[in-house]
């Protein structure tokens, strides 16, 4: 029970506390889903041991060691998001259609004249470029009735647990800008000075809808450099600089639909947060060529350190029986903190069969509970405990191969991302089928990718403070992208 009352507090943290940053930022940009090349997209990114696409450059840098022609890539794409909720009762779906820019890059490959020695440095290669890591992009709507609380509810809670009635300061002065405030503002908020009390007039029994749209990525300009020794061993190094750009609007709306006999008519509460920022990060990696069939490959990238700046306001509107129609808006937050991610390691295990095709398994670990965020003005000392106790290690596993039938290539792939939440928390358990085509020749190459990711969440869209809350919101996410990346040799 702990914990689930955790996770409750954790996702409407931005309804109770001033300072927005919590767990679920954390893990929201701490989470990667490398999009880049169609190529890499379509085999399940399954492309550690193999390398040779610059979508490597992000994850497992001996990739570019394994060029042997200099390249320019570019990859558009078109994404389809469709969730389907679920509220007491009540279903209900939205789409959103985003274009998108999964990478652009060049590779310069700087090869030994002499080819034919048996052993020795071959050659060197340096590449840059965008990659990009995570798309934000998506619309949300559910709605239902809801006769166990309101968001008054959990207001009047807050307001009486942060008001001092026994100082000389009028009881709203206490009241929080962002939330009770505005609640006081709108009249939504009464006091009873009699009893030194707050109280609401609302009716048991509220039609709730709340919309949200999120947008925006994290783009990783990568710098790599990679050198290939006796066309056995691939070594490779990247600096990235990630660079965050999150915006997510949601308006929350609660209706008198009944015609109870009740002050409220409707109220109105929205949301705006923009986050952005950027951070550095080191990626090692190295390939070896066991046999002619066997490439093992493995990868250390070093956590991201971000520096992020919070901007966020709230607005509150009322319709009221006897008062009208009132709205105040809180001034906006600007608020600057860091977050580092958690280290990420990588191994894996490709197969080349000649001219035939190619399969490849690729494994990631990565750490939650080494999320850590920090800031001059807050020690974040319970966002860090709730990190440590509340998340895991995430094993992903991508799985790809490709059948060549020149001059076309067929490719497939799998990727399970397992769950970052403790058992009992949420479950994110995300798994994504991949398929594409691509046309080879030797100046230039087209290829094709597309990819479904599946998986659900629970939503509770706030805490009581009493202890009560209402039935989760159950989210169904189906994300579907097509890309075509085009590239050119020299």
């Amino acid at each position: 029970m702990k914990r689930i009352q955790f996770f409750i507090l954790i996702l409407a943290a931005t309804l109770l506390k001033v300072n927005a940053q919590n767990e679920i930022d954390a893990l929201r940009f701490s989470m990667f889903n490398p999009a880049g090349t169609a190529r890499f997209v379509s085999t399940g990114g399954a492309f550690g041991a193999l390398g040779g696409d610059f979508s490597t450059l992000s994850t497992n840098p001996a990739g570019i060691a394994v060029y042997r022609s200099s390249e320019f890539t570019i990859t558009p794409g078109f994404n389809y998001t469709r969730v389907a909720s679920s509220f007491m009762g009540t279903s209900e779906e939205d789409i959103n259609y985003d274009f998108a820019l999964g990478n652009i890059g060049l590779v310069f490959a700087f090869n030994d004249p002499d080819q034919l020695k048996e052993s020795g440095w071959m050659g060197f290669q340096f590449g840059f470029g965008l990659n990009q890591l995570a798309n934000f992009n998506n619309r949300r709507i559910y709605e239902g009735f809801n006769t166990e609380n309101s968001l008054m509810s959990v207001f009047l809670d807050k307001a009486n647990a942060e008001t001092n009635f026994n100082s000389t300061q009028p009881p709203s002065s206490f009241l929080d800008d962002y939330t009770t405030g505005l609640a006081w503002d709108t009249w939504l908020l009464g006091l009873d000075s009699i009893n030194n009390t707050y109280f609401i007039d609302m009716p048991d029994n509220v039609l709730q809808r709340r919309i949200t749209n999120s947008s925006g990525s994290i783009r990783e300009l990568a710098f790599t450099m990679g050198a290939n020794y006796s066309n056995r061993l691939y070594l490779g190094a990247t600096f990235g600089l990630p660079f965050v750009n999150f915006e997510e609007d949601y308006i929350f709306t609660e209706e008198n639909s009944t015609g109870a006999d009740n002050e409220l008519r409707s109220l109105e509460y929205t949301e705006n947060l923009k986050t952005t920022g950027r951070g550095f990060n080191f990626k090692i990696g190295a390939i070896y060529r066991a046999t002619d069939m066997i490439r093992i490959g493995a990868a250390l990238h070093t956590p991201t350190f971000y520096t992020l700046e919070d901007s966020w306001r709230t607005e509150m509107k009322s319709d009221l029986v006897n008062f009208g129609k009132r709205e105040s808006i809180s001034p906006r937050l600007l608020y600057e903190y860091e977050l580092n991610t958690p280290m990420r390691m990588l191994g894996s295990l490709g197969l080349v069969f000649g001219t035939a095709g190619i399969l490849s398994v690729d494994y990631e670990y990565a750490d939650y509970t080494q999320m850590r965020l920090r800031s001059d003005r807050d020690m974040y000392t319970q966002e860090n405990s709730n990190i440590r106790n509340n998340f895991q290690a995430q094993h992903n596993i991508r799985v790809g191969g490709e059948i060549r039938l020149n001059p076309i290539i067929l490719r497939a792939g799998y990727a399970l991302n397992t769950n970052p939440y403790e058992s009992g928390i949420n479950n994110l358990e995300k798994t994504t089928i991949s398929a594409g085509l691509g046309i080879r020749e030797k100046g230039y190459f087209v290829d094709f990718g597309y990819f479904i990711t599946q998986y659900s969440e629970d939503f509770f869209q706030y805490y009581n403070f009493s202890g009560n809350r209402n039935s989760p919101v159950n989210y169904d996410y189906t994300q579907q992208g097509f890309m075509m990346t085009v590239g050119f040799r020299f």
